[in-house]
């Protein structure tokens, strides 16, 4: 049995082989007021329903076999202008570079009919909350989409995963997404980006090797594509989802505070931009939700969660510079996780999630790059302690260097020598001082009983020829992302063969996870982050 709770609790582009991609075509969305990428657009083919949601540089792939069709791309974006492009119109062998222009804003009180009561935020929140059973799909539906992981380090992709995913949803009237049925269509580790296995392995809260600084991230049961979707608050609105938000139905309109910006165009249809903020003593959430003028549906829920750095407060990583950042952009305020859910119409009006995006900083505790071994020997009553590296300033170390202590007792030191052939330092202790005598006896007397608990060592500022400390361990940000990109959805949303299962408990890469080799997968395709090109078209307006 699985459980349900995956809440984070608060209170405790790369370069790769440009051959594999020759039956693409690629284009970058950039806003035409600030030149900057648009993120998380979303590309159609129309009238197909087949499509990919933009990286978070703005970069997309279409397969190519859609120019020969003749196909046309529906581009859309909330807060930007709709656009429609012939894909023959695009360059298969350029990053062709698409402009899109922010829509206009419109203020509330030009546009609300003076026969109907003006709404406040807080009204609208509720009303769109009241209204999730209405505007979303019921009954049993399906999703096949495109999933990825991934961890950001320096600017550059680091392991990343990718999947293709269908998903059968018994509907919003039923239990969370914790229960819905998942089907691996293809899965595999991108190898033309840096695998970092260290980085990668489980949250560790115990030995501290990766954790999430200031929150921490609670697992009963699921794998990282399971965590990604139980962080929807809109689909698992009757349970709690992640702090502050909790559970959106009960706790979110009462612990935030909204404020209405006005109206926008999105399509053919108006939604209320609104903004809202949650703040105590240590974080500071910030909200922006999109709700349709029409029915409340919510089209777009964007919540993130900053902690609120306190005086003198020292930045804890080795690479500070990107302790305010999301991997790729330079941040005034420290994230500790971004959520961005969007929906949106489908079949029968209903609403049908487009994407999710997940992103988290994570603290990893490096190994020891310049490491020791230590040991006791009897037969000479030293202190022998080994080194994987030739420590530079040798005759700059001193006695005092080595500190080492039995049962809160500082070992006097007598002498040292370093063995550089074995790479091994040879530590006397001071026999003869009196006070330490019974230690002394103890510890090096052949027993089974000695405690290594009650030895503490410490090396003062041995270093190697890179600066390292001996056995000095270092703290490093990365960034993590889960993101699922909807491609198609399927309104009768079907069954899975219990053969073609996803086991929720196991990881996505495990050999024992099933990979359905009955569906069909040409009408899918895998939205990897793209190369960095050179040339560059600019399709025009």
């Amino acid at each position: 049995m699985f459980k349900r709770d995956f809440i984070i609790l608060l209170f405790l582009t790369s370069a790769f082989c440009f051959s594999q991609q020759d039956d693409f075509i690629f284009g970058q969305l950039v806003d035409s007021t600030q030149n900057e990428p648009i993120p998380f657009a979303s590309i159609r083919i129309k009238e197909k329903a087949l499509g990919v949601i933009t990286n978070i540089d703005g970069t997309f792939k279409i397969p190519l076999r859609y120019n020969e069709m003749g196909e046309v791309l529906e581009i859309s974006c909330l807060g930007y202008e709709t656009k429609e492009m012939n894909i023959q119109d695009l360059d298969d062998g350029q990053s062709n570079i698409i402009i899109l222009k922010p829509s206009a804003l419109e203020l509330e009180g030009a546009v609300v009919s003076a026969n109907i009561k003006k709404l406040s935020a807080k009204q609208i929140v509720k009303i769109a909350i009241q209204s999730i059973p209405q505007n979303y799909p019921r009954n049993t539906f399906g999703l096949v989409g495109y999933y990825r992981d991934y961890q950001v380090k320096n600017a550059n992709y680091t392991n990343l995963s990718e999947a293709l995913i269908k998903v059968v949803d018994e509907g919003f009237g039923k239990r969370t997404s914790f229960y819905n049925q998942h089907q691996l269509l293809s899965q595999s580790e991108n190898s033309n980006f840096e695998i970092d296995s260290f980085a990668k392995q489980p949250y560790d809260y115990e030995g501290f090797n990766k954790i999430v600084p200031n929150a921490k991230m609670k697992n009963d049961g699921g794998n990282e594509f399971i965590i990604l979707t139980m962080h929807d608050a809109i689909r698992n609105y009757k349970e709690p989802s992640f702090s502050f938000i909790e559970n959106i139905s009960k706790d979110f309109i009462e612990t935030h505070r909204f404020r209405l910006i006005g109206k926008k165009r999105y399509k053919d249809q108006m939604v209320y931009e609104i903004d809202g903020t949650y703040r105590n003593l240590e974080y500071l959430a910030r909200v922006k939700i999109f709700v349709n003028t029409e029915d409340f549906a919510i089209h777009k829920l964007d919540y993130t969660v900053y902690k609120r750095k306190k005086p003198n407060e020292r930045d804890l990583a080795i690479n500070p510079k990107e302790r305010f950042s999301d991997g790729f952009r330079k941040l005034n305020n420290e994230i500790l996780y971004h959520i961005l859910t969007e929906y949106v119409h489908g079949a029968n009006g209903k609403m049908f999630l487009n994407y999710i995006s997940f992103y988290n900083k994570v603290l990893v505790q490096r190994p020891a790059e310049f490491f020791s071994k230590f040991t006791i020997d009897l037969s000479d009553t030293s202190f022998k302690i080994r080194v994987n590296k030739i420590p530079s300033a040798l005759s700059k170390i001193k006695n005092r260097d080595f500190k080492i202590k039995y049962k809160n007792t500082f070992m006097p030191i007598k002498e040292f020598w370093f063995r550089e052939d074995e790479r091994m330092f040879v530590v006397c202790p001071h026999m003869l001082y009196k006070k330490e005598e019974d230690l002394f006896k103890e510890l090096f007397a052949e027993r089974e009983d000695l405690l290594v608990a009650d030895m503490e060592y410490s090396f003062g500022n041995i270093t190697d020829s890179l600066g390292n400390k001996i056995d000095e361990r270092k703290w490093e940000y990365l960034h993590q992302y889960r993101e699922f990109f909807t491609q198609e959805v399927q309104a009768s949303g079907g069954e899975i063969d219990k053969n073609d299962l996803m086991i929720k408990g196991l990881p996505l890469d495990s050999e024992l996870q099933p990979i359905s080799n009955k569906t069909m997968k040409s009408n899918y395709w895998k939205n990897t982050p793209l190369p960095t090109l050179k040339n560059k078209k600019t399709a025009s307006d």
